[in-house]
């Protein structure tokens, strides 16, 4: 489990589920993606962090579902309501 500790598997796993997101268009590939890419920034701020791998399989997920959760709030709150044509 010390590959979830490298800068460089969140990275990869960032990239890959970029890819993934472009070319299947699923929402939740992209926000996942962004938590990768934290997670890559986390440890490379705090290297000798002392946390389990359960802990951050957790965070990991938290900061995807957190992405997903907030963008979502965010494009629906831009969202205009158009009038019904059966109205």
């Amino acid at each position: 489990m010390e590959i979830l500790y490298s800068i460089n598997f969140w990275l990869i796993v960032g990239f890959f589920l970029a890819i993934l997101e472009i070319f299947s268009g699923l929402f939740i590939a992209l926000c996942f993606s962004v938590a990768s890419f934290l997670m890559a920034i986390v440890f490379w701020l705090w290297p000798n962090i002392g946390i389990e791998w359960y802990e951050i399989i957790f965070l990991h997920s938290f900061i995807g579902f957190s992405v997903a959760s907030l963008t979502w709030l965010k494009l629906r709150r831009n969202q205009k309501e158009l009038p019904d044509i059966n109205d």
